[in-house]
């Protein structure tokens, strides 16, 4: 069974990577301006200007969770 925990630990590595350095990956790729707002105008420009940001980590966040879903499932079944 070692060779499956080590294998979960390959696929959960990149995908809490991932997920801590959200912030930086948005910013780096500038991620925010590929955000999309479709409820007009109610948002001033520097709360859109947050929200796309935000909406970005939101998104590259799940992206590295679901990177890392499938080891911490190897993991759990290689543990039993």
């Amino acid at each position: 069974m070692l060779y499956l925990q080590i294998l979960a630990i390959l696929f959960m590595i990149p995908g809490f990577a991932i997920v801590y350095l959200a912030k930086f990956i948005v910013k780096k790729y500038k991620l925010n301006e590929k955000a999309v707002y479709t409820y007009g105008n109610e948002l001033t420009e520097e709360q859109l200007m947050e929200y796309k940001f935000n909406k970005a980590v939101v998104n590259i966040k799940i992206l590295g969770f679901f990177i890392a879903l499938p080891g911490v499932i190897l993991l759990l079944v290689s543990i039993k």
